[in-house]
């Protein structure tokens, strides 16, 4: 009987220390993806510095040579590698929410990690291509018809980088809803997640309209405002990531 006694205090404690230790992991990773947020946000702030203190290009030769410069180079390079920490990031919260609806977490982070592998190849094209390859030929060439190629091949990279952005932005614009019911409202922590979710999809909801000839902002007012719209959308996802707790879920 004593034995009996003791195998099964030996079992309690063994499973207590197992759901400390995944509660201790689980935290580990949101405060990981919390900080990697607020370091994106710094990124983000820096690209909003590079395009003010350029400017707006007068044509696409001074866009394509605007691109070369170390500063731009350098934003690019940072975005680049930041979206491998939103996919950190959304990877984290989903599987926060596995326990709650496995079908609605799998769904979320399909749709987040296809915007991620879009933006991956888009941003390495962009940076290796398009800042870095091309404006070395553009300057290395004498003739303007040399020229008017290389800035050809430039302006139907963004053609087809535009296009592009409607299955990049329709992918998270779904697995947005998917996480808003992910969560529920109580308790109040919550809410500062499922504001965030539901911003981004108020804007890339209004964002893909466009593709449809309905444009309720232009695009140079999108842009303005666009650094202030991370910050409503980041800052409190940062604050659930650092603030929530595994009794939340």
């Amino acid at each position: 009987m004593s034995s009996l006694t003791t195998e099964a205090a030996q079992s309690v404690s063994a499973g207590t220390l197992f759901t400390s230790n995944s509660e201790q992991r689980g935290k580990t990773f949101r405060i990981a993806a919390g900080v990697l947020v607020i370091i994106y946000i710094c990124v983000q702030a820096f690209q909003n510095y590079v395009f003010s203190a350029f400017g707006v290009p007068a044509n696409a030769g001074e866009e394509l040579l605007q691109g070369a410069a170390s500063l731009h180079v350098t934003r690019s390079t940072l975005m680049l590698i930041s979206i491998f920490a939103l996919i950190f990031m959304w990877w984290v919260i989903c599987v926060q929410g596995i326990r709650r609806n496995s079908f609605l977490a799998l769904i979320a982070f399909f749709g987040f990690f296809m915007f991620g592998m879009f933006e991956v190849a888009l941003r390495s094209v962009e940076l290796f291509w398009t800042q870095i390859q091309l404006p070395a030929e553009y300057l290395k060439a004498t003739g303007p018809l040399v020229h008017a190629a290389i800035l050809d091949k430039f302006t139907t990279f963004q053609s087809i980088q535009g296009a592009l952005y409607f299955p990049l932005m329709f992918g998270p614009f779904l697995a947005y809803f998917a996480v808003f019911f992910l969560f529920p409202s109580s308790p109040r922590i919550h809410r500062a997640l499922k504001f965030t979710i539901a911003f981004a999809a108020a804007r890339t909801g209004m964002r893909l309209l466009g593709y449809a000839g309905i444009h309720l902002v232009n695009d140079a007012t999108y842009m303005k405002f666009y650094f202030a719209m991370v910050l409503i959308e980041y800052l409190p996802r940062a604050y659930w990531l650092f603030r929530v707790k595994d009794d939340d879920f």
